[in-house]
């Protein structure tokens, strides 16, 4: 009896191996499902999380990855490019003008249709005028050293307030805005040769504005001329998350 108890014992003992065998094997299966998931990771939330950290850190981040496109767009690709082309023309304009003492005149964003280099009509103009200041050609050349070097399209885009303007030139804010969009066009074209087939230019008057104009402050947001360096099928997610 106590000779079968202890040949039953070992026997037991001997099969214990399996348990610690299951258990490494399960491990195994769950590491490479993760993995596995990682690689099919969707490249819209990583085109966000991208855009996300470079906007916190203002600095290029997530280096090394190669070029994607955004999953589930139809047309060209938009992907990393775009994010690079971001963070190049932002570092680059806001640098400058922080050096001016205009950091709260410049503003780089990636709406809808692309990137937007909004700039304060006040840095740009006096007073319900259209012609640039002397100051302001400063930051407009080194606008157009990046669009030089890049093949998108460009629209100038000329808004203001609503109040209406006071002047024999311009009878109403539509003419103003125009204007002031076509100067601006002009000078990029013509003074630092930005090819003019990439350009247009477009006034909307007081009815494009980005707050209420019902301050002062917002009224002075409001106008101003947008330079739209334009990208085909940007991700709502991605414009959001910069604006």
């Amino acid at each position: 009896m106590l000779r079968k108890g202890h040949l039953e014992e070992k026997h037991e003992n001997q099969e214990r191996w399996l348990l610690t065998y299951a258990d490494l094997i399960t491990l195994l299966l769950v590491f490479f499902v993760v993995m596995y998931s990682i690689s099919k990771a969707d490249e819209r939330k990583f085109s966000k999380l991208n855009a996300s950290l470079q906007r916190a850190f203002n600095v290029i981040v997530l280096e090394g990855q190669d070029k994607t496109a955004v999953a589930g767009q139809d047309g060209p690709a938009v992907g990393s490019s775009l994010i690079d082309d971001f963070i190049g023309v932002r570092t680059d304009i806001l640098k400058l003008a922080d050096e001016m003492g205009a950091q709260n005149n410049v503003s780089v964003t990636i709406q809808k249709e692309g990137i937007a280099i909004s700039l304060s009509g006040n840095l740009l103009f006096d007073s319900g005028r259209a012609d640039l200041k002397p100051e302001s050609v400063k930051i407009l050349d080194r606008i157009a050293q990046r669009l030089k070097n890049m093949p998108n399209e460009i629209r100038v885009e000329g808004h203001t307030d609503n109040i209406p303007v006071d002047s024999e030139m311009y009878p109403t804010n539509w003419e103003l805005s125009v204007a002031r969009a076509t100067v601006v066009t002009r000078y990029l074209t013509e003074v630092d040769g930005v090819p003019s087939q990439r350009l247009s230019a477009q006034g909307y008057g007081e009815f494009k504005p980005i707050v209420n104009n019902d301050t002062r402050e917002n009224r002075a947001r409001n106008r101003r001329v947008d330079i739209l360096i334009i990208y085909p099928n940007v991700p709502d997610e991605l414009a959001r998350e910069t604006r």
